[in-house]
């Protein structure tokens, strides 16, 4: 009787754990903290203070019964960035709600954002900026030419916004994406960024220096449909 019991007790309380579904985001996760990156507006301040640096932050949701998300907080905000943490939530997508014997529940999500902070600063003196060798069209149309646009059921407007490097020598390092509204094409981005030839350096004085830029990569995928 006694184990009879037992098996009984076990059975219930496996059945009760695997009716209870964990809240989830409704795209691919990392689009998701990709996306809130992208949409969170780091004030002056905060950009000069983390240049070249990772912005960690502690993000915690809480996931209501519709999926909506209510009041997210940032754990220990000495930057007071909450407030532009709710108009970047309020862009994102809803959740799949936490259910519990299939009715949907409130519940709590914590997770680690983290936010590359590029360095805006520029070189007032330099006499003249890094360029493309063979200029700026012409290196678009050869971006275009190594892209591989992802599988879209729809057409896009995809616009991704580059920081990197350029060395003396030219050579383009340090590659980041700092905004993107596709971040499925993040990685491709930089993989042809990394492909491209080399740069004129900046110079000042007549001397290469080493300078950062941010270049804006647009562009317009239209899906063919067969009739």
């Amino acid at each position: 009787m006694k184990n009879t019991l037992l098996l009984i007790l076990l059975a219930f309380s496996f059945q009760t754990n695997a009716q209870t579904v964990e809240a989830s985001t409704t795209i691919p996760t990392n689009e998701y903290l990709d996306l809130l990156a992208s949409n969170l507006e780091i004030p002056d301040a905060v950009q000069q203070k983390f240049a070249n640096q990772d912005l960690n932050l502690t993000i915690v949701l809480t996931i209501t019964k519709d999926g909506s998300v209510f009041n997210p907080k940032i754990q220990n905000d000495s930057l007071q960035l909450e407030s532009n943490l709710k108009k970047a939530i309020e862009k994102l997508p809803k959740w799949n709600p936490k259910t519990e014997d299939g009715v949907a529940v409130v519940s709590r999500k914590a997770f680690n954002l983290s936010i590359f902070i590029p360095n805006k600063e520029i070189h007032t003196s330099t006499n003249e900026v890094a360029t493309p060798e063979q200029g700026i069209e012409a290196f678009y149309i050869q971006f275009i030419r190594k892209f591989n646009a992802p599988k879209l059921s729809n057409n896009r407007d995809i616009e991704v916004y580059v920081a990197f490097s350029i060395e003396k020598d030219g050579s383009l390092t340090d590659i980041k994406i700092v905004e993107s509204n596709a971040p499925s094409v993040n990685n491709e981005v930089i993989r042809v960024m990394k492909l491209m030839p080399k740069w004129n350096p900046a110079t000042e004085n007549g001397v290469p220096i080493r300078s950062e830029s941010l270049l804006p990569i647009k562009i317009k995928v239209k899906i063919n449909k067969e009739p």
